[in-house]
């Protein structure tokens, strides 16, 4: 059941995706929602498959690549759409695809992906209650933000140039967060992966 609410928000992305290229501005109006939704269906299918006991290595795999196209989705469509620099993307990509990379030999092991962590330092930037609900919540945030602020700019051109600073403004602040934080609970998976295993060895 939890895999399959996966499989339901990945669709939904890509609907999302689609409306926001093709769809007029009122439609566009329903991403900001849409979004919400997607990301209350990511704890909904853990806490489904805890209280089903479906907990298992695929799931908690599937889950997390689910995440990863979801965000890196966005971000791209975000690019596409002129709302960040290419460069922004580029490092919310990249570090999706080292750090899963990274991951990968523990999993293939038997490991679950949040309990690779060594130091008590990185287990808590990365695998901590806290700071995953704090990534979750500052990513909706941003991407509900920025998926109401495209269409609203179409449909309510005449706003003043005033407000519209400002709400460019909120949306650097939400981004650089996001990327803050991306990056916070990325560098200590590398670091692990490089020092910790240099040093086993």
């Amino acid at each position: 059941m939890a895999n399959v609410i996966t499989c339901f928000r990945l669709t939904l992305v890509f609907i999302v995706i689609a409306i926001a290229l093709y769809a007029e501005p009122t439609w566009q109006l329903m991403n900001a929602p849409f979004f919400v939704v997607i990301i209350l269906l990511d704890g909904f299918d853990g806490i489904i498959a805890r209280a089903r006991k479906e907990t298992s290595l695929f799931g908690a795999v599937f889950d997390i690549a689910a995440d990863r196209i979801i965000e890196m989705s966005l971000w791209i469509l975000l690019v596409k759409l002129n709302q960040i620099s290419i460069w922004v993307g580029l490092i919310f990509v990249t570090r999706g695809i080292l750090v899963d990379s990274l991951r990968y030999p523990h999993q293939a092991c038997g490991e679950m992906p949040f309990s690779i962590m060594q130091t008590t330092l990185g287990r808590f930037l990365v695998s901590s209650r806290t700071m995953r609900f704090l990534y979750g919540l500052i990513k909706l945030l941003t991407f509900t933000w920025l998926l109401f602020f495209i269409p609203a700019s179409s449909l309510w051109p005449h706003t003043t140039t005033i407000e519209w600073a400002q709400h460019y403004s909120i949306n650097s602040a939400l981004i650089y967060i996001t990327l803050c934080l991306c990056l916070l609970r990325g560098i200590p998976v590398i670091l692990e992966a490089i020092f910790i295993q240099t040093f086993d060895k």
